[in-house]
């Protein structure tokens, strides 16, 4: 997991997109399968499309 330095908040879009790429790696490493992988993938995808649409 990436580690913030305390006096490092990232906005929510940030926070969603970490979480959601954390969910999905935490997935491939149990093995999981590949269904909950590609929709872990997506969510993941979508939160950093979301994230490129509000920063620029």
């Amino acid at each position: 997991m990436i580690q913030l330095p305390r006096d490092s908040v990232p906005q929510p879009q940030t926070q969603a997109a970490l979480d959601a790429m954390h969910a999905y790696f935490t997935a491939t490493a149990q093995a999981r399968p590949q269904r909950e992988r590609q929709r872990l993938a997506l969510e993941w995808l979508a939160a950093v499309r979301r994230l490129r649409v509000t920063t620029q």
